[in-house]
């Protein structure tokens, strides 16, 4: 996995032969992570389709981007 850039709460990696957006959303009231979510993108970062292909709840960016492996839904895209 590459990271191409980071930014605040948001990824553009390079992944198995694809390119993701990696997402962190923070609960606006408390400030903590309601959840990360990874989404098919182009080289430039921009999404394809927001149905995610993976994340978890109350797990922070860093997480996800440390163990992408086992946060992508369909395994078949594991490395």
């Amino acid at each position: 996995m590459r990271i191409i850039n980071k930014k605040d709460n948001k990824a553009l990696i390079y992944y198995n032969n694809s390119f993701y957006v990696v997402s962190q959303a923070n609960n606006m009231a408390t400030g903590y992570v309601d959840e990360t979510l990874i989404f098919k993108s182009d080289p430039d970062g921009t999404v394809v389709d927001y149905i995610e292909v993976g994340g978890a709840k109350y797990v922070p960016l860093d997480e996800v981007l440390n163990n992408i492996n086992e946060y992508l839904y369909d395994r078949r895209h594991n490395g």
